[in-house]
């Protein structure tokens, strides 16, 4: 495998998670996983891969190989079940023992069909823009970089944050998660903040982005994390869902849940800032 197929492959994650993250944390389309018969299901994959085909028609997976369509929209629609699979498994909503092995399938089977969508645009239409080539009007190219990263990290946490806080999903999957899931969805959104930035070859880095107490990947991830944190808890305190009452494991325990949506926001945010 190539460089620039690695960056295909992680492009398509990032944009499986960009995609379809709201409906991962959405308690009817876990419903719906459960209670929907074999053949809508087949169906709708179906018609899902017909979408995905053409997005790889229209805008091609890598280039050079179109002999290799078939095996590329097999690749993009595997790429859509790994990462529902994966959201779902850490998130504690697929618990072996707790739910039939049928129903976990429905349920990635139905999770998977926005995820491959989002994969499929993200490598047809959000390829590497190389700076400047636009001509567009980028006030925040003049603050300091570690503040754009802050700002971007806020602001991207921000607007996906407000599809998910409002609802009652985020301290529901709190609920129903085992303690050693938190660890893992903390790990899970520090592998795919990294990723999203620093990986997947969305945008070109302008010069001076390594500038500044952010200017290391891991630190800028690090601490772009912690303020992914500070948003989701504002979010679960002004919606009342947790006050100060509250017992300080639930506190952090929904942090964190709500957490994984917003840190994927922040990376999006970051992303921007950086093309």
């Amino acid at each position: 495998m190539t460089f620039a197929d690695r960056d295909c492959l992680l492009r398509a994650c990032a944009g499986a998670l960009f995609g379809a993250l709201p409906l991962l944390y959405t308690m009817e389309m876990w419903w719906y996983g459960r209670t929907i018969s074999d053949a809508l299901l087949l169906t709708l994959i179906v018609a899902t891969v017909a979408i995905v085909l053409l997005s790889l028609l229209f805008g091609g997976f890598r280039l050079g190989r179109s002999s290799h369509l078939a095996m590329d929209v097999l690749i993009t629609f595997g790429i859509g079940i790994v990462i529902s699979a994966i959201t779902l498994l850490v998130v504690g909503q697929i618990q072996p023992g707790r739910l039939p092995f049928s129903a976990a399938v429905r349920m990635v089977g139905i999770e998977a069909i926005p995820c491959a969508i989002g994969a499929a645009l993200a490598v047809t239409q959000f390829r590497p823009r190389k700076r400047g080539e636009e001509q567009t009007d980028r006030r925040i190219d003049a603050l300091p970089e570690d503040f754009e990263k802050i700002l971007a990290t806020i602001v991207g946490g921000v607007f996906f944050g407000f599809n998910i806080a409002p609802t009652e999903e985020p301290w529901k999957m709190m609920i129903e998660a085992e303690p050693y899931h938190f660890p893992l969805i903390v790990l899970f959104s520090l592998v795919a903040s990294y990723m999203v930035v620093f990986l997947a070859d969305f945008a070109e880095r302008p010069s001076g982005y390594d500038e500044g107490a952010l200017g290391r990947p891991l630190s800028e991830t690090f601490v772009s994390y912690l303020l992914s944190l500070g948003v989701a808890y504002g979010f679960l305190n002004a919606f009342g869902h947790i006050t100060s009452a509250t017992p300080v494991y639930y506190q952090a325990a929904a942090t964190v849940m709500l957490g994984y949506v917003t840190t994927i926001g922040g990376s999006a945010g970051r992303v921007l800032v950086a093309e």
